[in-house]
């Protein structure tokens, strides 16, 4: 199989989005959506940008419904994540929200909304607004766009870099262990893998397919890995006889399982 080939990367997803549909758990009912796991429905302006990325940055490490749940006493906590307002707080306006059992009690993280409020005020003073800065990186560089939020951003690491550029609305894919072992399978990655190698491979299937880099990871994701499936067929000792990419499949055909 070559990237070149559309018609192949088409019938490749295909493949893969009907056996996830078939093997589906709770019968068929395809992908959500991530904006289902937004804390925000919308996000027109760069507060509601900033409170998003601020949701995940306290979620990360902790249970998301529990952050859920206190997340209306969070945001009256931080003036309804008001950008100039926070920039230009000192710390003793915080010492009573370290100790406050409505929010996170997590002080790296309470200290952080204020620190990068001030990193948005300066992305938007440069571009224009913190949208524009984020829109800056094309759909394929978003690869590097979740490092560079994390380099950025204080108590952001990449994952949830990525979770808040998927929430937010952002053409984004998730880049798993599992996808890759499936796209090294059918000789689409080489052994040592590269971010962009990646990156090119979801652009391809994307453009070919038709279907969002989100579907695409996704399906790819599930197929490996079994997740919410009654089988995974491409895990580590993957079920080859029951594969529907078989033919596609360099493991399978070097491999001469049958």
């Amino acid at each position: 199989m070559k990237l070149t080939d559309t018609a192949q990367l088409a019938d490749l997803h295909a493949r893969i989005d009907a056996a996830c549909q078939r093997l589906d758990i709770n019968g068929a009912q395809g992908l959500p959506d991530p904006s289902e796991w937004a804390i925000l429905p919308r996000h027109d302006d760069d507060r509601a940008l900033f409170e998003e990325l601020c949701f995940h940055m306290f979620a990360a490490g902790f249970s998301r419904e529990v952050v859920r749940q206190k997340w209306p006493a969070t945001r009256s906590a931080f003036a309804d994540f008001d950008i100039a307002e926070l920039a230009g707080w000192d710390g003793a306006r915080l010492e009573s929200l370290v100790t406050d059992r409505a929010l996170i009690r997590n002080r790296r993280k309470i200290e952080s909304v204020v620190h990068n409020a001030g990193v948005v005020q300066a992305l938007a003073a440069e571009h224009g607004s913190f949208r524009a800065w984020l829109g800056s990186y094309a759909a394929g560089q978003l690869h590097v766009l979740h490092k560079e939020i994390a380099r950025r951003f204080a108590s952001v690491g990449p994952s949830a870099g990525e979770w808040f550029l998927l929430t937010a609305g952002f053409a984004y894919y998730f880049r798993t262990d599992h996808a890759q072992r499936l796209l090294q399978r059918l000789g689409l990655l080489p052994a040592r893998v590269r971010p962009e190698d990646f990156n090119t491979v979801m652009e391809s299937v994307h453009q070919a397919s038709g279907a969002s880099r989100w579907a695409v990871s996704a399906q790819m994701f599930r197929f490996a890995s079994g997740f919410h499936l009654r089988e995974g067929i491409c895990q580590e000792s993957p079920r080859c006889p029951k594969c529907p990419l078989w033919d596609y499949c360099d493991h399978f055909n070097q491999a001469g399982t049958g």
